[in-house]
């Protein structure tokens, strides 16, 4: 355990916390569900309209119905079960110290199966079955495109705690329009709430940084076969060309790809100074694990911005060296980090790691709980929900102050580059941005990019 400097215990030592973690962070997951993780979810029903949805009493004496819906199975798990984890743990401690205004949180949780049609089915169920006012939810873009027009539809927020393209248009093309404003559809901004990073917070600082850091004049893209990949490549683009890079090669690859071997001979052959990949999940593992065979992550710089600590400590020491940028690394110095760390290790041990979506999923039930404390404790639909959402707060999470901008539905948030650190087992931050806003956020009728 880490002490502080008159010998006192202060928190989880985060190497020993992340050494624990390795391939069971991947492998040893599948199938344990728990109690109370899965649910059959009913019938679904067909999505509604209207303003039914969300609980039905409110006031200090009924409890505040809440759900939370990420991958416990599929080839997400590996990232969607710290995420359920993280929104557990926050409600058990807002619960634990007075709920909302003395009111407990009632939590619903849901496996989505890293399956969008299981994802809309388990959101109906939420909303109409379960009378949820809000629901926590969603890893990748197509899994948020899938589920939005359960909660437009039945006027209940969604509050989504992943990086994503900067848009939420179901479909995009080219990365026009992403160095400034965002255009979001008004309907689909109406009813979502984010928390984590857009390209402007993440990407757009990092992409010179680390062309500086390591001589980069060319990259390989490599992706999953998704929105969000082909989006954040599209933007990527932009960055790489306005600091005077080349692209030599772009390739996708189907979710829960791991035969690696004609892909890696590809970006072997076109020789890149840095391979870039937005490669989610299992893949990313199996991908860096036998580029390493073939002393690729040698050759080149390998980098990225969705590699969390969870696939890193899974791929082991074939992940030494590869850099990322998040808002949120395990190894940031603070109180708050501390406490997170140590009370997750404590509710759910070392099999799955904290990482800065799972952070961002903590976070985002507190930010909640101030957002009603300061506006209506009370709330008893999902439209009274929105309503009280709609207000601009800050708290100290444990990547550090963290605000949310009412209209945008969007945070400020921190900006970080990090490298890993195989015998660390952890990300050593390299460079700080510090804060950055999520820029211009402009509704639209339409998405337009």
């Amino acid at each position: 355990m880490k002490q502080s400097s008159d010998g006192t215990h202060i928190g989880v030592n985060r190497r020993s916390f992340l050494k624990g973690t390795g391939a069971a962070g991947i492998v040893g997951l599948a199938g344990c569900l728990g109690d109370g993780d899965g649910g059959d979810g009913g019938d679904g029903g067909d999505g509604g309209s209207g303003s039914s949805g969300g609980s039905t009493g409110g006031g200090t004496g009924n409890p505040l119905t809440v759900g939370a819906l990420y991958a416990l199975s599929g080839s997400i798990e590996v990232i969607g079960r710290p995420m359920m984890n993280s929104t557990e743990l926050a409600v058990n401690k807002i619960n634990e110290n007075g709920g909302i205004d003395g009111r407990q949180i009632e939590l619903v949780k849901r496996d989505n199966a890293s399956d969008p049609a299981t994802g809309v089915e388990e959101s109906r169920s939420l909303v109409n079955d379960e009378g949820c006012s809000i629901v926590f939810s969603a890893y990748t873009s197509a899994m948020r495109n899938a589920i939005t027009p359960t909660y437009v539809q039945n006027e209940v927020p969604l509050w989504y705690p992943t990086l994503y393209e900067g848009g939420v248009c179901t479909n995009i093309e080219g990365g026009e329009g992403f160095s400034g404003d965002i255009n979001v559809s008004k309907e689909k901004l109406e009813w979502v709430w984010f928390n984590n990073a857009v390209p402007k917070q993440q990407i757009q600082p990092y992409i010179p940084w680390l062309m500086d850091q390591e001589d980069i004049e060319s990259f390989y893209l490599i992706g999953s076969d998704y929105v969000w990949p082909q989006t954040t490549n599209a933007v990527l683009k932009n960055f790489v060309d306005e600091n005077d890079g080349t692209i030599v090669g772009e390739d996708y690859v189907p979710l829960g790809f791991t035969d690696w071997g004609s892909k890696l001979t590809d970006i072997e052959d076109a020789d890149p100074d840095a391979v870039y990949f937005t490669v989610v999940g299992s893949s990313m593992v199996a991908m860096i694990e036998q580029a390493a065979e073939l002393g690729l992550t040698d050759q080149h710089t390998w980098a990225g911005n969705i590699m969390t600590e969870q696939e890193a400590n899974s791929a082991g020491s074939a992940a030494d060296g590869i850099y990322t940028s998040a808002p949120y690394f395990t190894s940031i110095e603070s109180e708050e980090n501390d406490n997170y760390l140590s009370s997750y290790e404590e509710s759910y041990g070392t099999d799955t790691t904290p990482n800065f979506v799972a952070e961002a999923s903590y976070w985002a039930p507190l930010m909640m709980r101030q957002l009603l404390e300061e506006n209506n404790p009370d709330v008893s639909s999902g439209p009274e929900m929105k309503t009280a959402l709609e207000n601009e707060t800050e708290i100290t999470a444990p990547q550090g102050p963290v605000s949310m901008q009412p209209g945008s539905h969007h945070c400020t948030i921190q900006s970080r580059a990090g490298q890993y650190n195989a015998d660390a087992s952890e990300f050593d931050v390299l460079q700080e941005f510090g804060q950055i806003s999520p820029g211009g956020i402009t509704v639209d009728g339409e998405c337009l990019l």
